[in-house]
């Protein structure tokens, strides 16, 4: 087992850090000792192990996460792409981190537990940068004391600018590893309080369950049907209002002798068309949508969105690229198929199916006969920021971006002005194939059907991007990404 050497008043504090809680306690408190080596098993006392006071572990997200993938991340039960998907981690959710295992992060959140995949999920001290740009996250000190002084600055001699009774929380604007204070907010005022005063924790949402997001879904179509539901009664209710009133104008058309016959003939003109018109909707029903039944391999043409129902305005609920394979598992009659889609039955328009397997092929790409064209123009000015950082969130060139950010920024410059996610970005312009690229066009990624990353084509099968914590910005192989689900060009 490791060891951890103290020595006298090299430090100020020790972070209590309490596992298998949501929020994670973390109780700081001053420590003065002796000069001796202690292993961890001297220092587990009920449960909870004390480690030197350094700043990942006062940090509020010291063995925890939060998702930084734009829509959702997969839970898996086994670290492989391949497993079976237990749950999902939205944007903003987080996580206890149990194990890290390189490309795979073991987490616990809510009733999940499982594999996420290491590059949609920040943890430590990254994650705290991240809960500062994002109000989907929350530190907050709860006070375990009675009559809590605030300071002004983090002194016992500083002045005493509000007080703070027990149980009561406040806000955390920092915690301080290297010395006795936590820096918090109450009611708009800033200070200090002792860190041996506060139980600081982190606030978040928690991952939902594939049980649990059917059951959504559920609740949903039911509140739908209450909403329509609602909405017959209320024109019910109007309906039945306008005839009581109709009824009234008879009742005074009948006291005036002289218009009684002409507002009845009015009235007998006015419900003639209204009931051809019901009869007319009375023959008029829509027919049953014929399925036959088939099971079958079939690829995508082209990239083709995966809707929930045989419709081209029904909700989409995902995505294939272009050669990706599925099964159908029956054709309707109005030109869709129906598919199994990630264990769901959802929908495809059959013009971007067929049942031949498309052969592979090495793509060519063609280049530019001249550099002066405004898409190399693009290029050129992107490659002034190789080795600038990736900020999730940020559009800054030079202190930080992330994939979408850079595309936009790039292209501003230059007098465009496009979306801010690469799910908005990857519907601007016009497509264009692989084969077809040249560089400044846009190169779309996605996972599993959902576009996740964006970059700029360079020319010569690369990419210029943002791509990620580690590595900033940087021109690699068009295949770096992963799978490719579109291509853009904004400059014709």
């Amino acid at each position: 087992m490791g060891k951890l050497k103290f020595a006298p008043y090299v430090f100020g504090l020790a972070a209590a850090v309490v596992f298998g809680t949501n929020p994670i306690g973390v109780h700081a408190a001053p420590v003065t000792t002796t000069k001796f080596d202690v292993s961890f098993g001297d220092l587990d006392i009920q449960g909870k192990i004390i480690y030197t006071a350094t700043e990942e572990v006062a940090s509020p997200f010291y063995k925890k996460g939060i998702s930084t993938a734009e829509d959702c991340v997969m839970i898996r039960k086994e670290p492989s792409v391949d497993s079976e998907a237990v749950g999902k981690l939205y944007f903003g959710a987080g996580f206890e981190v149990l194990e890290e295992t390189g490309e795979w992060i073991h987490i616990q959140s809510g009733s999940c537990e499982g594999y996420v995949s290491a590059e949609y999920v920040v943890t430590g001290k990254k994650a705290e940068e991240v809960a500062k740009n994002t109000d989907a996250v929350n530190s907050y000190a709860k006070i375990i004391t009675d009559g809590v002084e605030i300071k002004a600055e983090a002194s016992d001699d500083a002045a005493v600018i509000a007080t703070a009774g027990n149980e009561e929380i406040l806000e955390v604007l920092a915690v301080i590893p290297e010395s006795d204070w936590t820096k918090v907010n109450k009611d708009g005022v800033e200070g200090y309080v002792k860190n041996q005063t506060v139980e600081v924790g982190v606030a978040y949402d928690s991952a939902v369950s594939m049980e649990e997001e059917a059951q959504r879904e559920a609740e949903a179509a039911r509140q739908q049907t209450t909403d329509t539901d609602a909405q017959h009664t209320t024109e019910t209710e109007q309906t039945e209002a306008a005839e009581e009133q109709t009824e009234t104008q008879e009742e005074q058309a009948e006291a005036q002798e002289e218009l009684t016959e002409t507002r009845e003939e009015q009235t007998e003109a006015q419900e003639e068309p209204t009931e051809a018109q019901e009869e007319e909707t009375q023959e008029v029903e829509e027919p049953s949508l014929y399925i036959e039944e088939v099971s079958e391999t079939v690829w995508a043409t082209d990239p083709v969105n995966v809707r929930g129902a045989a419709d081209a305005f029904a909700d989409r609920v995902g995505g294939l690229g272009k050669g990706e394979s599925i099964m159908r598992t029956g054709i309707c009659e109005n030109g869709w198929s129906r598919v199994d889609y990630n264990g769901t039955t959802a929908y495809i328009h059959s013009d971007y199916l067929t049942t031949t397997e498309p052969a592979e092929e090495e793509p060519v790409y063609n280049e530019p006969s001249s550099n002066s064209g405004l898409g190399q123009q693009i290029v050129d000015y992107a490659r002034q920021f190789l080795g600038n950082p990736y900020v999730y969130g940020g559009t800054s060139l030079t202190n930080g971006t992330d994939c979408s950010g850079f595309v936009q920024s790039i292209y501003a410059n230059f007098g465009y002005s496009l979306p801010r996610t690469c799910t908005t970005q990857s519907v601007c312009g016009r497509g264009v194939s692989v084969d077809e690229l040249q560089p400044g066009d846009l190169v779309i990624y996605s996972s599993y059907g959902e576009i996740q990353h964006i970059a700029i084509y360079s020319g010569n099968g690369n990419t210029i991007h943002a791509s990620n914590w580690d590595t900033g910005i940087i021109e690699t192989s068009l295949s770096y990404s992963g799978d490719i689900y579109c291509c853009r060009r904004i400059v014709d």
